[in-house]
Formats: structure tokens, C-alpha cells, sequence
């Protein structure tokens, strides 16, 4: 009741009047906090972080009315170090269950996943036990350089939330559980189901996905994502427009070791030693950045991606929507056409 009390003191009245803490708490009674969003609700172990995960969920919910200008069903973050029993929330109205790590769970993921992953590239490269300790010293020190976990919870948080509310909200009939074997989010193209998550992704993160475009497209080595043709991939239009989502086979065969208490896994790389998979993955993600800013430049409307996405929920393709949409948006009416635009000037 006290964390309830607390809840309501940091929200607008005709939040608290939706009774989602109190819902949350009865359903979840092993978390000490609860802080509502205006569709759904933060359980965290401290007053701090589930504050904090709810302003980065908020943030989110705005973004995808923005982009989607549809409704999110409830849904619930659950940051704690252990793991936990969504089925009481769901059965409690919580559409979404998303688990996320505590601050402690994710140093704990982090360290582990920075010394793994140092150490097996000073193996590849032949360097002795004192060597790859250095190696493992400096990646740790390097490993929080892009903001550490209050970085991630205000790009991937949001990230994560799209991915579940997109689904929702243009395939909501649809078993999720199924999906798996042939796509990595949705049942939508993969590309459109990624470019759902990026929109809602915050500005530091759209800066630097921005900004990796560029260096890539100028020929230049982007640290994370290593020594690869990235300007090829990324003028590649059709091919992202087409491909599976490089990250699939890696899920499919290898799923990933979710740390106890989070709905993410954190993968680390050496600078300069990404392997072509995981740069594969990264490219995916930037060029779905600069996909999304292309086409709302070229169509001047905010919710073009909700349109796409309504024609490919009723059955139709991506080209075919071009084909019968594309000339009023100012857009080609054939893929070809579209890849054609999106090399000028490139």
C-alpha cells in the first residue's frame, strides 16, 4: 500500500485512477515498487529505477501514438534480480510482461558478457594469459563508454516495448509462440517489424545510429561494428527489404542466456574484431534508422509506417501498397524504383 501511495504522488490523477499499480502489486506482491504510465506500469525492487523505466516506457507510448496512432494494450517491466512469474500478471490484464535487468543483474550480465567475449578474441589472436587479463581490463573500463545501463534503458527499453505493442497492434490475433522459426519479431516483414522498434528509440540513440550511417556510407571503420563493407550493405535497399534478420539463425540456433530477472541478452565485441554475423546484425539496425528517415522525408507524413503496415496485415504486399499508394506519397510505385531513389545521392 505504501508503494501505491508513493505511485500516486508521481502521477497525473486520471492515471492513478486506473488502479494498474494496485493491479500489478496484487498480481506480483514480491516487488517493493510500482510506478504507472499512462497504459502501463514499472515494478522494480527501488523507487529510482522503476521511476526511471517508466519515464523511458512513457516516452515510448508518445512515440508510438506519433509513428502508429494506435492504442497499447496494458503491459508491465519487471526489473528484478530474480526471475519471475508472469502468468499471475498476465492473468491479472498485463497484454505485455516485459523482464528487465536490475542495475546489479545487468553489471553482473555486462562484466560477464565484456571478459567472455575479451577473452575469446585474445585466443583467436594467439596472446598469452597476461595479455588477454589486460585485454579484459580495458574492455571493462571501455564497456560502459556509450552511457552504461542509463543509456540502454532509454534507447532499448522503448526498443523492446515497439517490437511487443507493433505485433499487438496490426497482428493481435496471431500466436506469438509460433512465429519464431520464420521470423525474428512478428509476423511482419522483418524489416518493417524493426523499423517499429528504431522509431521508438530515444534521440541519443537515433544520433548515433544517424551518425554511424554516414561514417559507413563515407567508407569509414566504425569501431562496433568492425572492419566490413558496411557502405555496401546499407545502399543495399532491396536486400534489406527482403532479407531475414541477420539476428535469426543466431536465435533460432543459439538462443540467447537471458540474465535471471531480464528480458534482454547483452552481446559484446571487441573493437575491430566484430565477426561478420553480429556486423551483420548491427548494419540491420542502422540502416532501419536511415530507412525510416528516408521514407518520412519523402512522404511528409509521420504515420506512413502505420499505412505499410495495415496493407501488409490485410494480406497485401510492400510493393503492391506502392503500387496503389506510393504516387500520392510523392514515393515510386515499384521497389525498383524506390531502390533507385534511395542510392541518389548516396
Amino acid at each position: 500500500m505504501i508503494a501505491i501511495a508513493l505511485a500516486a504522488v508521481l502521477q497525473e490523477p486520471a492515471d492513478v485512477q486506473s488502479g494498474l499499480c494496485q493491479r500489478a502489486l496484487a498480481a506480483a506482491p514480491a516487488y517493493s515498487v510500482c510506478t504507472e504510465t499512462p497504459h502501463g506500469v514499472a515494478l522494480a525492487m527501488d523507487r529510482a529505477n522503476a521511476d526511471a523505466l517508466a519515464r523511458h516506457a512513457s516516452a515510448g507510448e508518445a512515440r508510438f501514438q506519433t509513428y502508429f496512432a494506435r492504442d497499447i494494450a496494458p503491459y508491465a517491466v519487471t526489473s528484478s534480480p530474480t526471475p519471475l512469474d508472469r502468468g499471475a500478471l498476465e492473468t491479472a490484464g498485463f497484454v505485455h510482461v516485459l523482464p528487465w535487468p536490475d542495475p546489479e543483474a545487468f553489471d553482473r550480465a555486462r562484466r560477464q558478457g565484456i571478459e567472455t567475449a575479451a577473452r575469446q578474441f585474445a585466443s583467436s589472436q594467439g596472446l598469452g594469459a597476461a595479455q588477454a587479463d589486460q585485454m579484459v581490463a580495458r574492455a571493462l573500463v571501455n564497456g560502459g563508454a556509450e552511457g552504461g545501463k542509463a543509456a540502454l534503458d532509454a534507447g532499448m527499453l522503448p526498443h523492446e516495448l515497439g517490437h511487443l505493442w507493433f505485433t499487438q497492434a496490426f497482428w493481435p490475433r496471431v500466436d506469438q509462440g509460433d512465429e519464431g522459426v520464420s521470423h525474428y519479431g512478428g509476423p511482419g516483414p522483418d524489416w518493417l517489424d524493426e523499423l517499429a522498434a528504431v522509431l521508438l528509440e530515444d534521440a541519443p540513440t537515433t544520433d548515433r545510429r544517424r551518425a554511424q550511417m554516414q561514417q559507413l556510407l563515407r567508407g569509414e571503420v566504425v569501431p562496433t561494428i568492425g572492419p566490413v563493407a558496411g557502405r555496401d550493405t546499407l545502399i543495399d535497399l532491396k536486400g534489406f527489404l527482403s532479407r531475414a534478420h541477420p539476428a535469426l539463425a543466431r536465435v533460432q540456433m543459439n538462443p540467447p542466456n537471458l540474465p535471471a530477472g531480464g528480458g534482454i541478452a547483452l552481446v559484446y565485441t571487441p573493437a575491430g574484431g566484430a565477426p561478420s554475423a553480429a556486423a551483420q546484425e548491427r548494419l540491420f539496425y542502422i540502416q532501419a534508422r536511415g530507412f525510416v528517415d528516408f521514407l518520412t522525408d519523402k512522404t511528409g507524413r509521420a504515420t506512413v509506417f502505420a499505412d505499410i503496415a495495415q496493407a501488409l496485415a490485410g494480406g497485401r504486399t510492400f510493393e503492391a501498397w506502392l503500387s496503389t499508394d506510393g504516387a500520392a506519397l510523392g514515393l515510386p510505385d515499384t521497389i525498383d524504383g524506390l531502390d533507385r531513389l534511395w542510392r541518389e545521392g548516396r
